[in-house]
């Protein structure tokens, strides 16, 4: 059962907003906290999909896993977000990731039949999805624009300027460098050796897993030209 903070976080998404309070109270009733310990999965790719997920807090990271055996990091969740939940409308549902918690987590599972029932009678709840979805989309062509057009160097310093704290030149990595290597698709030798060029050049000081932006304007400058 969700208590009252569980049931906030979900009234507050998207994905809920546009549900009327009784169609929402029938959602809430049919979804349920989950505990997931650090390194524990919540679900494998290919295993059969019958929920979606609301991060509450902690930390999902999604990999998808390739024929070869290669692991990429498409997305580290952070809490208020939900995930896979574009699953409910595929044919075969199954998971096309896997998911892992990076710390101690808590989500919330909702049951994917049950959201579409709701669904089918709430036109407006509709639109507020297919707005969600589609700036999923958008998101994934960018990532590939990125991955296609630009190199280590580029995606790197667009990931510093976009985490840097507002009013500061300081960015806390939350992650460890070789999940994030593997989120900007570049080996973690590969980012350590970008992150020594940008450090001998006075752009960043690395301490750690925090990073000061000694100079932004000039890094904005080398992902502008």
């Amino acid at each position: 059962m969700l208590n009252i903070e569980h049931q906030k976080l979900l009234r507050t998404n998207v994905l809920f907003a546009g549900f009327t309070d009784a169609e929402f109270a029938k959602i809430s009733t049919q979804t349920s906290p989950c505990e997931i310990a650090q390194q524990q999965y919540l679900f494998e790719q290919g295993q059969a999909a019958r929920d979606f997920f609301l991060l509450v807090e902690g930390k999902i990271k999604l990999v998808f896993l390739s024929p070869a055996g290669r692991e990429k990091v498409v997305d580290v969740i952070q809490p208020g977000y939900s995930f896979v939940e574009a699953v409910m409308f595929f044919k075969q549902r199954k998971y096309p990731v896997s998911a892992s918690a990076l710390e101690p987590s808590t989500v919330l599972r909702i049951n994917a039949d049950n959201y579409l029932k709701a669904l089918e009678k709430s036109p407006k709840a509709c639109f507020e999805i297919m707005g969600k979805l589609s700036q999923r989309l958008h998101w994934a062509m960018s990532e590939i624009n990125h991955l296609v057009l630009y190199d280590g160097t580029y995606r790197l310093i667009k990931f510093l300027l976009e985490k840097q704290a507002k009013k500061s030149n300081n960015v806390h990595l939350s992650i460890a460098k070789n999940i994030l290597a593997s989120q900007l698709s570049i080996k973690p030798e590969t980012l350590s050796r970008i992150l020594k060029e940008l450090s001998a050049q006075r752009l960043i000081e690395v301490n750690n897993n925090d990073i000061v932006l000694l100079k932004p304007l000039e890094l904005a400058d080398i992902i502008e030209t």
